[in-house]
């Protein structure tokens, strides 16, 4: 009887090690217009911010200084009054306290897609409702479109 219960214990197949959870991804504040605030997890950037998660970058000119800012060391991006025809106008707070004034490069577009407590979103910066169809040189006054006041990533 005892040999019976060593054999058993012996026999027995070891419990399995407990799943790892899986690791959250990074987030994004985005505060809409009308003071609404949504969290994003696992963001997608295209247009001048282009990217996935943590290895999305800035793309921006201060003046004759152009260049790719990583969203890693950005704390807050808050968008300035629109002007028409110009490229978008942001104040970057930096990780480190500096801010710096700068205006999006090669793109006229933002967009973001990721998922929220209600599943996921897709976010426009600016998001033309209805686009009118109309041939002309000037380029359209999108104030009225403007979705995103600020996109705020806190540190992993």
């Amino acid at each position: 009887m005892i040999l019976n219960l060593f054999l058993a214990l012996m026999l027995q197949t070891p419990a399995p090690a407990p799943a790892l959870a899986p690791t959250p991804g990074q987030r994004v504040l985005v505060g809409l217009g009308g003071g609404k605030e949504l969290t994003v997890l696992d963001p997608e950037f295209m247009g001048f911010i282009e990217g996935r998660n943590g290895d999305a970058v800035l793309m921006y000119h201060q003046g004759k200084f152009h260049g790719q800012m990583p969203l890693k060391t950005i704390a807050r991006i808050e968008f300035r009054e629109y002007k028409r025809g110009k490229p978008f106008a942001m104040t970057v707070i930096l990780r480190n306290g500096q801010t710096l004034l700068v205006e999006s490069e090669f793109r006229d577009f933002v967009s973001l897609r990721g998922k929220t407590d209600f599943g996921t979103v897709l976010i426009k910066q600016p998001d033309p409702i209805s686009p009118t169809t109309e041939l002309t040189t000037k380029r359209p006054n999108r104030k009225k479109d403007l979705t995103i006041q600020y996109l705020e990533i806190p540190t992993s």
